[in-house]
């Protein structure tokens, strides 16, 4: 078999001539998306300045360090600085040269005051959680927020010991009591057990409030039995306060639910233990949540970047709830 020649007499064959600009633009184009991988891809999560610094700061060090610049919007009560040490103050957003124009979404405005000045020392909210753990500890965030809007004292929460996992678990044995109580100090005042007045317990008043109970229902149907008996419990706490409140309340959940919650020693090793052998056997992992359904995604007001259709069908299930509004810091 002859292959013709081309025009002009030239006797090279047309095959490989036609091949090498396609190899060559597919060398390229690995070349350009290693380099690409080489610069954008995230550090591995055990290496993250964030994590490396949070991981063992005690309550004192936190609230107490006189390392680092403090980023806080004027006007603002402080709760992060950046660190002295742990990791380069010039890593991420808070070294970049914007960093004095940013401020923690969950710092305290300086319209909310004290909560020395602001807690009543004859009113004492108590809350019974329900459900499952991540579910409690929804529980346990609102509560706060629950205290500080009725201006009374809270009472560590006491966990759900009947329900189907039948754990018989306390606050103390999962999450750390004091760093909770000292974090919080300035924005509720927290005890652990209810005092007794004149060598008696108080006897708490038992009720239980409406799913995303508002602000305005607080007042409106705990602070009258809080003001007569000075000590209310609320029964079977689980989604009791609504996901749409004031700006600062809104912060104050915030605090509570990434700083001020925090699991016991531990709890907080045998995480970190897990996570290692899990990485030891492969760089990458996912944590997978069987209850993850769309009635659970829709009562949570959140959005989780299912674009339109994820807002159109979890719309829908919402109207079921009529005080369920979507999550503002979602």
């Amino acid at each position: 078999m002859v292959l013709p020649r081309r025009r002009g007499g030239h006797n090279h064959h047309p095959c490989p001539r036609r091949a090498v600009l396609p190899a060559a633009a597919l060398l390229l184009l690995f070349l350009l998306a290693a380099v690409t991988l080489l610069y954008v891809s995230p550090p591995p999560l055990s290496d993250h300045p964030a994590l490396a610094y949070s991981r063992r700061r005690s309550p004192h060090a936190l609230l107490n360090s006189s390392g680092g610049g403090s980023l806080v919007e004027p006007g603002r009560r402080e709760i992060s600085r950046v660190p002295k040490g742990g990791w380069s103050a010039t890593d991420g957003l808070w070294g970049s040269k914007l960093a004095s124009k940013f401020y923690g979404c969950s710092n305290s405005s300086s319209k909310f005051l004290d909560s020395g000045v602001m807690t009543h020392p004859d009113r004492y909210l108590m809350i019974v959680t329900s459900g499952g753990l991540n579910q409690q500890r929804t529980g346990i965030i609102d509560a706060v927020v629950a205290a500080r809007i009725l201006n009374a004292t809270l009472v560590v929460p006491k966990l759900d010991q009947t329900s189907f996992w039948k754990d018989a678990s306390d606050f103390a044995e999962i999450f750390n009591a004091d760093w909770f109580i000292s974090f919080l100090s300035k924005d509720v005042r927290i005890v652990k057990e209810l005092p007794k007045i004149g060598g008696k317990l108080w006897a708490p008043h038992r009720m239980r409030v409406p799913r995303k109970c508002t602000q305005r229902c607080y007042l409106n149907r705990v602070l009258p039995a809080l003001v007569k008996k000075h000590v209310v419990r609320l029964t079977k706490f689980d989604y009791r306060l609504a996901n749409r409140l004031d700006s600062d309340l809104q912060k104050l959940r915030c605090r509570v639910n990434y700083h001020a919650l925090r699991f016991t020693d531990p709890i907080q090793e045998m995480g970190e233990k897990i996570i290692q052998r899990m990485r030891e056997r492969s760089t990458y992992f996912i944590a997978l949540h069987l209850r993850f359904e769309p009635d659970m995604l829709a009562f949570s007001g959140c959005y989780y970047g299912g674009g339109e259709k994820e807002k159109r069908e979890l719309g829908v299930i919402r109207k079921r709830w009529k005080t369920l509004h979507v999550c503002m810091i979602s």
